[in-house]
């Protein structure tokens, strides 16, 4: 059996990556001092996000089994999501975290990071509804779908 590399699910794990990059880089900054986004509960919310996107979409790649990819792929959408919403969150919080903080490229690096694990989400959900249509590996095909 030929096995393909799912490039939705590496795209996933990159998405984590990334997300991990931008909440280590400086998510704020004032006159005194730089923040990095585990400064606060919401780039912390993020972290786990991230973490979660990473293992979940290198997962999706290793898993074999209908049943797991599905599930890998609709947690790793999930953490994709809410890893965004983490960033929006934080970019509210900037006055929280010190009077006259601004935001930096670190958030945004993040949300980028959370975006494209969307994306990715969404390629994975493709995936798995075409490999559900057909019937998917090592399986027979499906009721409504022409015998070979």
């Amino acid at each position: 059996m030929e096995k393909k590399i799912s490039y939705a699910g590496v795209g996933a794990s990159v998405a984590g990556v990334i997300g991990i990059l931008g909440i280590y880089s400086a998510w704020w900054d004032t006159d005194t001092a730089t923040y990095n986004g585990t400064a606060d509960i919401s780039g912390q919310l993020a972290l786990g996000m991230a973490i979660g996107l990473f293992a979940f979409g290198a997962a999706y790649v290793l898993m074999d089994d209908p049943r797991i990819r599905r599930a890998m792929g609709a947690l790793a959408t999930l953490c994709a999501v809410v890893l965004t919403l983490a960033c929006v969150w934080g970019l509210l919080r900037t006055d929280d975290i010190a009077v006259g903080a601004t935001v930096t490229r670190g958030l945004y690096v993040t949300a980028l990071g959370g975006v494209l694990g969307i994306a990715a989400g969404f390629l994975v959900m493709r995936d798995t509804a075409q490999m559900e249509a057909a019937g998917g590996p090592d399986r027979q095909p499906a009721d409504d779908a022409p015998a070979a």
